[in-house]
This record gives structure tokens, C-alpha cells and sequence, in this order.
């Protein structure tokens, strides 16, 4: 089992190869931010795990990315990101601040997936909204990404742990939310040519990336 730095060792290494993974793959990053933006992120935005910040830039004119890579992080500072170099189970930040956090497939690097929505939970305002987007374990998406850290193809998935839709719902209900709404996006098999999906506003269980709206219930 890895621990949290062998993963932010792994991505400071390949920092440039994980951002030109969405360069390479032009259609299905267009898609996947497509997703994002459909589901109205507003306000003051903290986006964790944010990565080099390449699907999430110019959502709000108040970005703040949290990430432990610091190579990572230069990526999204350069993007427009308040950057701040830190784990998403220890945000230094105060309650109540943010209107929308963003988690975009950051659960399945975390250790403690709960402790990070609890931690998203505090730092939002009251029935502010968190929106969680994973390549759901069950679809040919996450079966194929899978198969792919199995043979050795791809090195980011290699300390993946995927889930289910239904086991990031139980999540998201135990951390204190409410689920409100759902879009997902490549529909289609991973196996065949990538291109621009506009979003589907439904759960789509078989999709590969679906993208979660909860609210912050009121205390």
C-alpha cells in the first residue's frame, strides 16, 4: 500500500506529462470542463486537489487551489490560482468562507476521502455548494483506466482507488450534504475516438466522468 508521499512524489515528477495529458487529449478535457461549468460554480471558489489547475481555470474571478505538489501548484498559480501548499484533510483556512468547492477526481489520491469532504463541508457557507466529479469504478472509464494502471500504462492511476456513484452519495450524505443535482459526460467507449460532448444532466452511471452538486446543509 503507498502512502500520501509517495503520490505527491509521483506527481511532482511528471508534473509536465500530466498536463500534457489534457493537451493530448484536447476532446476529452474539453468535455470533462464542459461538465464542470454546467454544474454553476459561483463565487468565491476553492478548488482541492486542483492539479496544475487545467480543467478548473476562469470559473471565478476568486480561485484558491489547494494541492501538497508544489510543481503542481506553480502550473496553477500561473493559471490565476490563489495557490496555497497544503493536504484537503488539513485546510488552513477559516469556516464558512467559500460558495463552491470543487473536488475533480481528487478523492481517489486521497487516504481519508471523508476527512476531505469534511473539511470541504466546513470551509463553505451555509448551503454553499461542493461539486465532486470521479470516474465512476463501475463504468468502462474506470475500467479501463484500471486495466491500464494494471499493465503499467498509466503511472497517475497507479495509486488510484476508484469508486462507485453510490459509494461517493453515502460520502457526501455522511459528511453532512445534500445531493442536489448530476451531469455526466463521456459516454461513449473509451476504446474509440475522443470527442466534444456537451453534458448530460442525469445520473449516467456507465459514464465516464460524472460530476456530483451537493449542498452544505444548514447547521
Amino acid at each position: 500500500m503507498s502512502n500520501k508521499y509517495d503520490v505527491i512524489e509521483l506527481f511532482d515528477k511528471h508534473v509536465k506529462k500530466y498536463d500534457e495529458w489534457y493537451i493530448r487529449n484536447h476532446n476529452i478535457a474539453v468535455s470533462e470542463a464542459l461538465c464542470i461549468r454546467s454544474m454553476g460554480p459561483y463565487g468565491k471558489v476553492i478548488d482541492i486537489g486542483v492539479g496544475t489547475g487545467y480543467l478548473t481555470r476562469n470559473l471565478s474571478k476568486t480561485m484558491v487551489g489547494i494541492d501538497p505538489s508544489p510543481r503542481m501548484l506553480e502550473h496553477a498559480s500561473r493559471r490565476g490560482f490563489l495557490s496555497i501548499n497544503t493536504y484537503g484533510e488539513e485546510l488552513p483556512l477559516i469556516d464558512e468562507y467559500f460558495d463552491t468547492a470543487l473536488l475533480i477526481v481528487t478523492l481517489c489520491f486521497v487516504k481519508n476521502p471523508l476527512l476531505v469532504l469534511r473539511e470541504a463541508h466546513r470551509v463553505l457557507k451555509k448551503n454553499g455548494s461542493l461539486i465532486t466529479c470521479i470516474v465512476p469504478k463501475n463504468s468502462l472509464w474506470g475500467k479501463h483506466y484500471i486495466e491500464q494502471s494494471m499493465m503499467g500504462k498509466s503511472i497517475f492511476y497507479k495509486y488510484a482507488r476508484f469508486y462507485t456513484l453510490m459509494e461517493l452519495e453515502q460520502m457526501l450524505i455522511d459528511s453532512g450534504f445534500s445531493i442536489k443535482s448530476y451531469c455526466s459526460t463521456l459516454l461513449y467507449d473509451p476504446r474509440k475516438p475522443p470527442h466534444i460532448e456537451q453534458p448530460v444532466h442525469a445520473k449516467v452511471p456507465e459514464a465516464g466522468f460524472v460530476c456530483i452538486k451537493a449542498e452544505k446543509n444548514g447547521n
